[in-house]
């Protein structure tokens, strides 16, 4: 049984040494957590230490991360647009320059003498070679329809200043010492056939080995029809392989994670187009050069080149060619135009992006002013309690005691 005679009360006993040190204590957490606000009123941010916050760090390294690719990106599609939209003015110059052409082939029905129809063939003349230079359009270091030649480093014995891509030498247009006028009227089929797949090797490519394939005549085994395809063949494979190089030469732009864009259109690309043949029917393929070339010559455009001038039922059976290269090209204007507007998604989508992520890392590095503030006052004036608090307890003495 507990009574009060055997309960002992136990106590402590608290000297002043003891409340100036937890005075002090609590002083100094006190400043602490000022300074703490201190801070974050000073710099902005909630933490200056990756002890304060952990979590909060690795989502704002992870936003800001997110925040530099799309910066990349974002300069990648504007860099794109600006490309494209050179590369549409000047598809578009080049469908001013056949429309152009077919109202002067439309207007040489009604032209009747030699005369007249030697001005009107200066007049397509001036237009087909403005197409040619239309094709050397250049922006910026690179041209928009020759790939990734650059003005200046581009040689060539067929051009005069050795920077030109396309050039014109009797009559036949050539990209990079290329013929492009040899595909003119080629038919369809051979072609698609020939020049559209991938080229095989011939049997005899890289065998010209005395050993294994005699290309001595004074060889007994030598075989000179045997020589002379293989010669031939080779030349095929050559001419089909540079030809693929140069229709897959088009310059291309990283326009986010994974997309990769085309930002020009490839020169062959935008001459070449199936039309029918205007005397069989058949399914060729046309080259738009070649076509204002032949309209050129039909009205008697060229005395150096023995050509008897078209009469009208002729001319105007060109009038169907030229208006197939007119909707070629327009195909290829609005296939720029997908490409932009596929673009200007891609920018709006960035923009958001950007807002989503700084938003992010917004909330996960900025500190909140208001809030700073508040708490600051709030750390301040409890600092000043504590401290008039502290200054009423420690501040009487023995001496005061013993009056």
């Amino acid at each position: 049984m507990v009574t009060s005679s055997n309960v002992r009360v136990m106590s402590s006993r608290v000297t002043n040494s003891m409340m100036q040190n937890t005075l002090l204590s609590n002083l100094s957490l006190n400043l602490n957590r000022m300074d703490k606000l201190q801070n974050q009123l000073s710099s902005g941010r909630k933490y200056g230490h990756i002890s304060d916050d952990p979590t909060a760090l690795i989502y704002g390294q992870a936003a800001r991360n997110k925040l530099a690719r799309l910066s990349h990106f974002q300069g990648a599609v504007e860099t794109a647009q600006s490309w494209l939209t050179q590369a549409e003015t000047g598809i578009m110059e080049l469908q001013k320059v056949v429309g152009s052409v077919y109202e002067e082939l439309v207007s040489a029905g009604s032209v009747k003498t030699d005369a007249d129809k030697q001005n009107l063939a200066k007049v397509v003349g001036q237009l087909r070679d403005h197409f040619v230079d239309t094709l050397n359009a250049s922006f910026g270091d690179r041209f928009v329809f020759a790939g990734y030649n650059t003005p200046g480093d581009f040689t060539s014995a067929r051009s005069s200043d050795g920077a030109k891509p396309f050039v014109v030498e009797n009559g036949i247009l050539y990209l990079n010492g290329f013929d492009l006028s040899q595909f003119d009227k080629m038919p369809l089929s051979v072609f698609e056939a020939t020049f559209k797949t991938a080229p095989t090797q011939p049997v005899y490519a890289g065998l010209l080995d005395p050993t294994t394939f005699p290309i001595d005549p004074l060889d007994p085994d030598y075989n000179e029809p045997e020589y002379q395809q293989y010669l031939q063949d080779m030349a095929v494979y050559e001419n089909i392989t540079i030809f693929q190089q140069l229709f897959s030469d088009v310059k291309s732009l990283d326009v986010g994670p994974g997309i990769t864009m085309p930002i020009t259109m490839n020169g062959i690309d935008l001459l070449l187009f199936t039309a029918q043949d205007e005397e069989t029917g058949e399914a060729v393929i046309r080259n738009i050069f070649n076509v204002l070339h032949d309209v050129y010559l039909g009205v008697n455009g060229d005395d150096s080149v023995p050509t008897t001038p078209l009469g009208t039922d002729q001319l105007t059976k060109m009038i169907k060619t030229v208006q197939d290269s007119q909707n070629h090209l327009l195909s290829r204007t609005a296939e720029i135009g997908g490409r932009q507007r596929r673009l200007e998604l891609l920018h709006a989508r960035y923009e958001q992006d950007n807002l989503n992520y700084e938003l992010m890392r917004s909330d996960a590095e900025d500190a909140d002013m208001a809030e700073v503030i508040m708490y600051l006052k709030m750390a301040e004036t409890v600092y000043q309690a504590a401290l008039s608090a502290g200054a009423r307890v420690i501040q009487p003495t023995l001496m005061d005691f013993r009056r």
